[in-house]
């Protein structure tokens, strides 16, 4: 049985530059499967034993298991911020981006900055909101790179949204219009 999508090595995903992955996803847009880098399998097992529900929204098709757009490829390179958890259908979503941060919270992260540049220790609720404004993030691999309980982190959300610093649109379909991939 032929393979019926594209799989790169970690020295292969290593040695992209960013144009050369874009001329990759030009070249095969539409039309290729990928298999996803061996790290974020590692992330996805962490996934289906911390957040079952998450995973089999995700995956429970297990013929394409691990298979995504050839359009992700630069979120696996070098700067990409990994596969992107912003499509559950069964399960609220907890993906957000920098516009998801309200004036409000713009105003807080002066602060956190300024926080940060003098050494001082950060809150959880602090990471998170630096966290989403360098770079779009979901709630999973904040918890799965920071080793911080995943109840924890929707404690954040709520806190954050509660306290007018932070937009949370758990359905898919509002999620759209922020999705710059």
């Amino acid at each position: 049985m032929s393979q019926n999508y594209i799989e790169f090595t970690v020295a292969e995903l290593d040695a992209f530059k960013m144009d050369e992955a874009q001329r990759v996803v030009d070249n095969f847009h539409g039309r290729a499967l990928m298999k996803i880098p061996a790290a974020e399998i590692v992330f996805f097992k962490w996934l289906q034993e911390n957040d079952p529900a998450v995973w089999d929204d995700l995956w429970k098709d297990e013929e394409n298991l691990y298979l995504t757009s050839i359009d992700l490829l630069p979120q696996f390179i070098d700067g990409g911020n990994r596969f992107p958890i912003c499509d559950l259908i069964d399960q609220p979503n907890y993906w957000f981006t920098s516009r998801h941060i309200k004036p409000r919270g713009m105003e807080i992260l002066k602060r956190i900055v300024a926080k940060l540049e003098a050494d001082q220790k950060l809150s959880l609720n602090e990471m998170f909101l630096l966290a989403l404004s360098m770079a779009p993030t979901d709630i999973w691999h904040f918890s799965f790179e920071n080793d911080i309980p995943l109840e924890a982190l929707k404690a954040v959300v709520e806190d954050l949204v509660y306290e007018g610093l932070l937009v949370h649109l758990t359905n898919r379909e509002d999620l759209v219009k922020y999705i710059d991939i």
